[in-house]
């Protein structure tokens, strides 16, 4: 894949790179050139995304809502080299309701796709500050800003308030980090062709006709356009962006 992106850094750490949106962003950073610094719950996945790479990527297995753990592997991973990007792909997501849900059901879901984030960027921070150009993008969802209950009944409370808090977290990091010269963007996907929103999904082998009817682009987006997205606020081109999200959602919100 070649591209066309500047990175004055030389080395990306991704979350949940093992599949979905963070393998195909570990892809595109390693294509173009990067050391791809991989962190993953699923170690098997993980050593086989790096395989997939080659020798610029290695990984590491932490649950990142563990913060101990966080920072562990990421000071294994970076150890004396510079870290210059961060993606914060690593999510979970469970169709269920009100009445459905557990006290630990919303703990995971907070711990991992909002607290896991933070854990992540101030474990990376101290590697950034030091870093050239450093940036960090965090996938949210266009859940944190609109309701969407339209392939279930429910519309997955837990899991739209732990994006809609990482919509703030991306603002709050990106004022927290500026005086260091960190840039901290998020990118808000629609529908993407990845095991998770398939399973969200109901298994459905195409785009369902009430997700469609919501889109101005009447399909699944492809983890490689998402990728596209995240690698362009990492890179040189969006030097002067930071606190912004970026809609990648085939035009659902504008409907």
């Amino acid at each position: 894949m070649s591209t066309a992106w500047a990175f004055a850094g030389d080395a990306a750490l991704v979350t949940g790179a093992a599949s979905g949106i963070g393998k195909a962003t570990a892809a595109a950073l390693y294509d173009a050139g990067l050391q791809v610094l991989i962190l993953d719950r699923d170690a098997a996945a993980a050593a086989a995304a790096c395989a997939e790479l080659g020798d610029r990527a290695r990984y590491r297995e932490a649950d990142i809502a563990d913060p101990a753990q966080t920072e562990d592997a990421v000071t294994a991973l970076t150890g004396d080299g510079t870290l210059s990007y961060v993606v914060n792909c690593a999510g979970i997501h469970q169709p269920a309701g009100v009445d459905e849900l557990t006290a630990a059901d919303w703990t995971r879901m907070l711990n991992v796709n909002l607290v896991g984030a933070f854990n992540v960027s101030r474990a990376a921070a101290r590697h950034l500050r030091s870093a050239p150009s450093p940036a960090i993008v965090n996938i949210t969802s266009v859940e944190s800003t609109r309701v969407v209950a339209l392939v279930n009944p429910h519309s997955t409370p837990h899991y739209a308030a732990a994006k809609a808090g990482l919509e703030m977290l991306t603002k709050n990091l990106a004022h927290e980090f500026a005086p260091a010269g960190i840039r901290v963007n998020a990118i808000a996907p629609g529908p993407v062709e990845t095991p998770m929103v398939r399973d969200a999904h109901s298994g459905a082998t195409g785009l369902p006709p009430a997700f469609a009817s919501h889109l101005m682009i009447k399909r699944y987006a492809k983890p490689a356009e998402l990728a596209a997205a995240i690698c362009f606020l990492l890179s040189d081109s969006a030097s002067y962006i930071t606190a912004t999200t970026l809609n990648v959602d085939g035009g659902y919100t504008a409907l």
